[in-house]
């Protein structure tokens, strides 16, 4: 008798956990307020700099780290693909770890992704908890600055380096200005 391989297609939820645990939106948004406490405005934008984007950086770092590690039937159809066209390397596999960075430290139960294709990823945060946070510990004035900013725009950057794509991040629309932030990723 043949037996059937079962396949799971979702995220694991204990790497979900596992990393929402490790980068909690207050950790890194109460560091902050604490080194910006009585600082002028251009010294903390680069105290932003310096710990969002360190943060940033560590949480895609960890993100790739346990993407490889709970590998889901999704994942090795989206390298199969990826393979096999030589062409949509760059919008799928940087998606899927996208998707598990945010969903590990968000309340949403979905990553917005507007375009996905060989050219440009383009996705956009709605709900962000970490500015919500940044709010309530810091304040709506050093919120309206965006110093929160630094960690996804690190976090996609280390993204398609970790990955040897070359890209452009770009963040045309921001929470503070638009109600929303949104980031595109083209390649150059």
């Amino acid at each position: 008798m043949n037996q059937v391989k079962e396949y799971s297609y979702n995220l694991d939820e204990n790497m979900l956990k596992l990393l929402g645990g490790e980068f909690g939106a207050e950790e890194v948004v109460g560091r902050f307020c604490q080194a910006v406490a009585g600082k002028k405005k251009d010294e903390i934008e680069e105290i932003a700099k310096g710990i969002f984007g360190e943060y940033g950086r560590e949480w895609m770092r960890r993100t790739i780290q346990l993407g490889e590690e709970y590998v889901d039937r999704t994942y090795e159809l989206l390298q199969a693909v990826a393979e096999k066209t030589n062409s949509y390397r760059f919008g799928l596999i940087p998606q899927r770890f996208l998707e598990i960075a945010y969903l590990a430290t968000q309340e949403f139960s979905g990553l917005p992704v507007l375009e996905c294709n060989s050219r440009c990823l383009r996705y956009k945060i709605d709900e962000c908890l970490i500015y919500k946070t940044q709010r309530q510990l810091c304040g709506d004035e050093i919120a309206e600055l965006m110093p929160c900013r630094y960690a996804c725009l690190n976090a996609c950057r280390t993204l398609h380096e970790s990955l040897d794509i070359d890209a452009i991040v770009e963040m045309p629309n921001s929470m503070s200005r638009d109600g929303y932030c949104q980031f595109v990723v083209r390649k150059p």
